[in-house]
């Protein structure tokens, strides 16, 4: 049965959105609703705000037009936090790491960071289509991260692609969220393309989780077997310099392509490589 993680093994992370909150749960973040809440928002005319009891002495007699001037204060809300997780045969591969190892590292810290911060989480993982067997709809337990990291860590990921990806996007509810996309991203690019297309109207992250021998650990000069984590085909090659440099090319390019694709729609990835620390995610942050 796979561990779940205790609250004293967690790690938090701290994150912010840059938009106001339109739930009506309290939370961590500035929200929409006024007239509920103790930070202070704006001043408005008493007949705009007819409440006498946050009259604003001060600022009535500063008014240039004379006009009763009352306090309007706004309520903190939270937001939903989604993860999209990608558990298709990539991230199962061992090299220097097992890939999804880091996915529940991430996830785990990500549960409870929503939990901490007062905010709902919720989980789709995916693969070649929508991994139903492991969704998770959104929940302020403390436990549903570390739980869902530890499913995480005994899963054996043979799904072989990535199109899940489009459907779990379109599964995300129309109230503004915080998504985060967790995977290698080794898939072809519009499929990532086609996902932020549909979660135009959140906050999203892509999470980039990376294992450094992908690049380094290159056989050398000689016979290779070498295998598609994604399609299970196994090919026999001829290692020599310029296939090595081949095979970084293409990575370096496409790397490049997804990167470009993420800056056109405004967003930044967040690095995961070999080892996760919240440190990194709340410096993405702030």
């Amino acid at each position: 049965m796979p561990a779940v993680e205790t609250a004293a093994s967690l790690e938090e992370f701290h994150y912010r959105v840059p938009w106001r909150g339109r739930g009506t749960h309290p939370g961590h973040h500035r929200g929409r609703d006024v007239n509920g809440g103790f930070e202070f928002h704006r001043h408005a005319p008493l007949l705009q705000a007819p409440d006498p009891r946050r009259i604003d002495v001060r600022a009535s007699l500063r008014d240039p037009f004379g006009e009763l001037l009352v306090r309007v204060y706004s309520q903190r809300s939270s937001v939903p936090v989604w993860a999209l997780g990608d558990l298709s045969a990539s991230m199962g591969v061992v090299m220097g790491l097992r890939k999804l190892d880091l996915l529940a590292d991430f996830t785990a810290a990500l549960g409870y960071s929503a939990y901490r911060t007062g905010d709902p989480f919720g989980f789709l993982g995916f693969d070649r289509g929508l991994r139903r067997d492991l969704c998770l709809p959104l929940s302020r337990s403390k436990s549903a991260g570390p739980a869902l990291a530890g499913r995480l860590r005994g899963l054996t990921a043979l799904g072989s692609g990535c199109e899940g990806l489009g459907e779990a996007a379109c599964r995300i509810p129309a109230q503004r969220a915080l998504v985060f996309v967790a995977s290698d991203f080794l898939f072809p690019v519009r499929l990532w393309e086609q996902a932020l297309g549909a979660l135009a109207g959140h906050g999203v992250v892509p999470v980039v989780i990376g294992d450094s021998r992908e690049r380094s650990g290159l056989p050398g000069l000689g016979i290779a077997r070498v295998l598609d984590a994604e399609s299970g085909e196994r090919r026999t090659l001829w290692m020599r310099p310029s296939l090595r440099s081949r095979i970084r090319a293409r990575y370096a390019a496409h790397r490049g392509e997804f990167v470009r694709c993420c800056r056109e729609q405004g967003v930044e990835p967040l690095w995961i490589t070999d080892t996760f620390t919240s440190d990194q995610v709340t410096g993405y942050f702030y």
